[in-house]
Formats: C-alpha cells, structure tokens, sequence
C-alpha cells in the first residue's frame, strides 16, 4: 500500500522528526481561506429540503457548535480551540453532502467555489495539524518539565544554602 501525494485526501506518510517536523502551514492557510465558502455552504445545506432532517441537523448541530462557548476544546487555547472547531464544521459537511445525489453535491459545491476533494484535503490537514500539534506539545511538555525540574534543584539548593548558613550563625 502506498502513501498519497501530499495534496491529495488519503493517507500521508509520517512527518520528518529530526530539524523537519514542520507545521502545515500553507495548507492550513489554504483551509482558512476557504473557511468563508463552507459557512456558504453551510449555509445552503441548512436550507436544502431535500436533505433528510438528520442530515441537515448535522450541518446545523456543527454550526451551533462553532457559535457556543462550550467546546471540547476551548478557542482561548491557541491552534487546539481552532481545529477542534474546523474539524466538526467540516465533518458536518462532509456528512451532510454525502447525503445528497452526486448532481445536487456538485451544485451546492460550484455554487460557493469548492470542490469536494478541497473538503477532503482540508480535514486531511486538520488531521496532519493535530498530529503537529501533539508531537510539538510533547516536546513543550518535556521541556518544561526539564526547566521545572532545574528550578526546583536550584530553589532546594538555595533552601540548603539559607538551611546551613543559618545554622552556622545559631552555634
């Protein structure tokens, strides 16, 4: 089995670790750029009756996530509140327009300037985000153990310093 290309919707080859663990940023760009089409087409999901009502929920479910303050993730949380967002709007789409015939699916998709494989891609890429994002945060987190760590030896050698000279001075 083969990996994909890196722009195309399947399975990517693991990321480079050493010096080359990069985040997706062109294609997180590109994602962002799109992020008006799909409210378009969000918008145009919501109002199709020929979508069943579970599938038209899920559009609106998705939507309603976006606009609530309680998420899985909270958007305060810098890059992590933002792609647990993009990835319900886009697999609420993505469910929505699966629903409908392959006519209909290319309609709403011309009618907001997107293919279906952009949609594809694009959770592609929060998907290659968040897999940044834990391997970077690991990172984070072993390095700020690390600094933890050196501060709490020198705060105890300090202590000791202050310990033992305070001792000499009561003899």
């Amino acid at each position: 089995m083969g990996f994909a290309t890196p722009d195309s919707p399947g399975p990517m080859p693991p990321a480079p670790r050493a010096g080359g663990d990069l985040f997706p940023t062109d294609r997180f760009a590109a994602l962002v750029r799109r992020f008006p089409a799909y409210a378009r087409l969000a918008w145009r999901l919501g109002r199709d009756e020929r979508l069943t009502r579970g599938r038209r929920a899920a559009v609106l479910g998705a939507a309603a996530y976006l606009a609530s303050p309680i998420d899985l993730v909270p958007g305060i949380v810098p890059l992590a509140g933002q792609l647990d967002d993009a990835a319900v709007a886009l697999l609420g789409l993505r469910f929505a327009l699966r629903g409908l015939p392959p006519e209909v699916r290319g309609e709403h998709l011309a009618a907001v300037g997107i293919a279906e494989a952009d949609l594809d891609r694009d959770l592609v890429t929060v998907r290659l985000a968040v897999g940044w994002l834990a391997r970077r945060g690991g990172d984070l987190a072993r390095g700020g153990g690390r600094l933890a760590l050196r501060g709490g030896r020198a705060v105890g050698r300090t202590a000791w310093r202050v310990a033992r000279g305070t001792a000499r001075r009561m003899r």
